[in-house]
């Protein structure tokens, strides 16, 4: 057992909550950076603990607290989150204690659903960058704090301090930044964005922690959680009777942005342990989980199955398009789709959102990734009782990424006639009432004219659903032409305000939609057939020569 006293004769408690009083002392609000954790638990209780102390004294006190909500947090720590987060309120208004939360959740179109089955980017595999740290945690609860931060500047507070439960021996790695970042745990310190911070709890070692979430448990110490389902969650994933034994076999199983539990999606790691050890030590409890982490696996365990790929790259350079593995096929996302929204049923997570999907179906449009309303086509037979589940499958070994060679196409603004017209973000049929209910034209700085319909690009959710219940059936049956463009989905949306282009983005819509049409054209959208793709290379990569033929390589000429 590790000594929990320090040697000094103060304890780690009252070493913290010192650090804690002088920040009050200084008028600044402690920002508690939340995420259910065994550390960041503790460090609420300090801070909500030291508040209340300070009403006992007649002194203000406020607290603030920034949850990170990914959208495919794992649901048994995204239940206990929310459920501590309420204990937590509910504490500081029995002392009187003013308390902010903010939730930091990822924008619209950087979610998982959006980002992933809508085609923009592959999930964040063990050998990739992990953009999902960045995107879904870190500039989210940014967003938060800034947002915090000018709200509590207006009513008069200093700069708020913000808090976390890092500590010094969590692991070597650990250790080396938090020295980098030269932290304090009993002064301000100045992160590298010039905010202040305090790490209170940066010399606690793990025994530390334990013993004072017992002593709250037993209450010895006053606190807004028994912190009873927190401890049951620890042993859940680390498989023990005991927690702290537990705590260390599930740190073994941390994912590679430390966090223990993480999100049920998580494809940076090939095997998720703590999820299926979850399941497994108490399937009536966890069992549920189950779809989740079939999905889960099917996606990182197919990551080198280049059948499920397209490959027509998405810039042209020198009058060349790539031929190469890039981003999921067509078809793979329409299996997505299908996996996620069965996943969605039979656990009872929610995972799509109705925005979600229909950003989802007018992404693909507007890339000419599928026909028009593809994605909608889909959610209506989910509606009427079908169910799609992802396959067992064994993990694909790891291969380079099949480059088959080049295509010349020339300039991708070329005026190649054609029965379809590329009119980008114009649409002849609503032009039409420009003068009466139709949108108005504006120029581009590269002189062409494109609609003004520039908003908040991000889906809102009650216009979803009154498009899906008033408008999908019809557009299903009169807006699908396969005659048509495959950027007709996205133009629909756009003309009943479903989406919008961001602010100073219509050239880059206009843009990406001319382009999308421009593939339609040359036929170069959509599902690829590789036999067709091969007999269509300008340049052949010597390097895989036999790569793709139909003897050695079957199922890749199965598109």
């Amino acid at each position: 057992m590790q000594q929990a006293i320090d040697i000094r004769g103060e304890t780690p408690e009252a070493m913290a909550l010192a650090a804690i009083h002088a920040v009050m002392d200084e008028s600044r609000v402690p920002l508690v950076a939340f995420s259910a954790g065994k550390d960041s638990s503790v460090l609420l209780n300090l801070v909500l603990c030291a508040a209340a102390e300070r009403v006992k004294q007649g002194r203000k006190a406020l607290v603030c607290a920034v949850h990170s909500d990914v959208g495919v947090e794992s649901p048994v720590i995204s239940e206990l989150a929310h459920s501590e987060l309420k204990k937590a309120k509910s504490f500081a208004d029995r002392h009187g204690v003013g308390f902010m939360l903010r939730i930091a959740r990822p924008a619209f179109w950087d979610s998982f659903p959006v980002r992933v089955i809508g085609g923009r980017a592959l999930p964040t595999f063990p050998d990739t960058r992990r953009d999902c740290s960045s995107s879904w945690k870190r500039e989210a609860s940014a967003r938060e704090i800034a947002s915090l931060e000018r709200e509590l500047c207006a009513q008069g507070w200093q700069r708020p301090v913000l808090m976390t439960g890092v500590r010094r021996d969590e692991s070597a790695v650990r250790a080396a930044s938090i020295e980098s970042r030269r932290e304090e745990s009993r002064t301000i310190w100045i992160d590298s964005e010039g905010r202040p911070r305090l790490s209170p709890l940066l010399d606690w070692v793990t025994d530390d922690v334990w013993m004072y979430l017992g002593l709250c448990n037993s209450g010895v110490i006053p606190s807004y959680s028994d912190f009873e389902a927190t401890m049951d969650t620890y042993r859940a994933a680390g498989a023990s009777g005991c927690v702290v034994v537990a705590d260390a076999e599930s740190l073994k199983n941390s994912k590679p942005c430390s966090s223990r539990f993480g999100c049920w999606a998580c494809t940076a790691v090939r095997h998720d342990r703590s999820m299926h050890e979850m399941i497994r030590s108490d399937p009536s409890r966890y069992g549920f989980m189950k779809p989740l982490a079939a999905l889960r696996d099917f996606i990182a365990y197919t990551q080198y199955d280049w059948n499920r790929r397209t490959y027509v790259g998405r810039t042209i350079k020198d009058g060349f398009i790539e031929v190469a593995a890039d981003t999921y096929s067509s078809d793979m996302l329409s299996d997505l789709l299908k996996y996620t929204l069965t996943a969605q049923a039979a656990s009872g997570v929610p995972i799509i959102s109705a925005a979600q999907l229909l950003a989802i179906d007018a992404r693909w449009s507007q890339y000419a990734i599928a026909p028009p309303f593809s994605a909608l086509r889909i959610w209506k037979q989910f509606e009427a009782g079908a169910r799609w589940f992802p396959p067992a499958v064994k993990e694909t070994p790891k291969t380079p990424v099949p480059r088959l060679g080049r295509i010349y196409v020339g300039d991708w603004n070329d005026d190649i006639t054609s029965p379809l017209e590329v009119t980008g973000l114009r649409m002849p049929s609503w032009e039409q009432f420009s003068e009466s209910c139709g949108p108005e034209l504006k120029t581009l700085n590269n002189g062409r004219a494109v609609f003004d319909v520039e908003g908040d690009s991000e889906v809102d959710e009650e216009a979803a659903w009154l498009f899906l219940d008033f408008e999908a059936d019809r557009m299903l049956q009169e807006r699908a032409s396969p005659q048509q463009y495959w950027t007709t989905g996205y133009e629909t949306y756009l003309s009943f305000g479903v989406v919008r282009p961001a602010k100073g983005q219509s050239s880059r819509v206009d843009e990406i939609l001319r382009r999308a049409q421009w593939r339609q054209r040359h036929g170069l959208h959509g599902q690829q057939d590789l036999r067709v793709l091969q007999q269509r290379l300008t340049v052949r990569y010597p390097q895989q020569g036999d790569f793709f033929t139909a003897e050695e390589q079957p199922s890749l000429l199965t598109a």
